[in-house]
């Protein structure tokens, strides 16, 4: 097992989905975006013109506690570097599966600033901890940045045909169709489940932080390694 897990495809693929997940879950229900800052701050200026002072500082709030997961998630990559634990985003999983669980509690539903807040520090840290595929750059939470990856990378196959240049295209293209997948599915179960349909997320999360635990601890029993 590699300390680099969390550049895996299947782990990049699947906390993409949850990225187009969490934003549909927000938006539907708390008419904020989770990840989306860009949106947030548009929509923030547009409704401060029309005096919805409740409706802007829930996402002027998003933002400020977005951009805090940031800065707590460098800290943390700078931090365990220097210790040498490789795989403390490990936690970070079982973290995030813990939040989402606790935001499909009902009497959480009749807060949408905490809600909102708690889901973009959350998406900001998974953002950050969580940035290649096999060494490759691509976002979890958006995906305008992965969609100039599948047309430039395409544009540049068509020309060249190199086979170097179709993988890369193929690694946006699955990136942005993860995405949109999330999306999708998430407003379908919204539509049957309601408030509850995060606890997917929640679930996907579990089930990935348990599978990798499973395999560190494989490898950590083959190789008797401590850490």
């Amino acid at each position: 097992m590699q300390t680099s897990f969390h550049e895996g495809r299947t782990i990049g693929l699947l906390l993409t989905f949850i990225g187009g997940a969490m934003d549909s879950y927000t938006y539907i229900q708390y008419g904020a975006f989770a990840s989306a800052q860009t949106g947030n701050i548009i929509l923030s200026i547009i409704q401060a013109f029309d005096g919805e002072w409740l409706s802007v500082g829930k996402k002027v709030l998003s933002t400020l506690f977005f951009f805090l997961g940031i800065l707590l998630t460098k800290y943390l990559i700078d931090y365990f570097r220097k210790k040498e634990k490789h795989f403390w985003r490990l936690f970070v999983l079982y973290y995030e599966a813990v939040i989402f669980f606790f935001v499909s509690l009902a009497p959480v539903h009749e807060h949408p600033a905490l809600v909102t807040i708690l889901i973009a520090f959350t998406a900001s840290i998974q953002w950050v901890a969580f940035d290649k595929i096999n060494g490759r750059a691509y976002t979890n939470l958006f995906t305008t940045g992965n969609l100039k990856g599948v047309a430039t990378n395409l544009y540049d196959y068509c020309i060249s045909k190199e086979k170097a240049d179709f993988d890369r295209f193929f690694h946006y293209l699955t990136v942005v169709l993860a995405f949109i997948a999330g999306a999708i599915v998430l407003v379908f179960c919204h539509h049957l489940f309601g408030a509850h349909s995060i606890l997917v997320v929640s679930i996907l999360f579990l089930i990935m932080a348990l599978t990798q635990t499973f395999q560190l601890w494989q490898f950590y029993h083959t190789n008797r390694f401590t850490f």
